[in-house]
């Protein structure tokens, strides 16, 4: 007997699974996301949870998590008691919202601390761990200054001057 030969839609799925953790989400959420996105037409929890062999609390719970961020929509479909979701088909919204939540849950976090042990240090006077600090906030301003021109230029010119500061010495 043949297996089944996986679809198009399984393919896309399964594979759009296994990168979600590195874009900050779970596997869970970007199977959903996937699953959205390549629909013809909207879905309802019950839908997810049937075409994606999981329970309909696990759905409900991830499509949550996706409304959060932005990358998915409610829908009302009249008629209708249940409610409908799609995905958002700007894929480049998509990008920079998964971008910035990721950066807000890991770099702004690794950002404070470098600013209070950099502050620790200046009150301790210790200049060499202070050095080191210094630099290595300014290669974390760099970054995120990169988040914040690739999600819509919310940088100000000040701070864009200093990233290209920042760039030259790192070059």
């Amino acid at each position: 007997m043949n297996p089944r030969r996986p679809s198009t839609h399984d393919i896309f799925i399964e594979g759009w699974g296994r990168l979600g953790p590195s874009w900050g989400i779970s596997k869970m959420m970007a199977e959903i996301y996937a699953l959205l996105y390549v629909s013809p037409s909207p879905l309802t929890l019950e839908d997810m949870s049937s075409k994606l062999a999981t329970s309909r609390s696990n759905v409900s719970t991830n499509v949550r998590g996706l409304l959060d961020l932005g990358v998915v929509h409610k829908m009302i479909v009249r008629g209708e008691r249940k409610d409908y979701y799609t995905a958002e088909d700007d894929i480049t919204k998509v990008a920079k919202l998964l971008a910035l939540a990721k950066k807000r849950k890991e770099l702004d976090p690794a950002m404070e601390t470098v600013d209070k042990a950099l502050a620790a240090a200046n009150d301790a006077r210790d200049a060499a761990t202070a050095q080191k600090l210094e630099e290595l906030k300014r290669h974390m301003e760099f970054v995120n200054a990169i988040f914040h021109a690739f999600a819509g230029g919310e940088a100000d010119p000040k701070s864009l001057a200093h990233v290209i500061r920042v760039k030259d010495t790192l070059s």
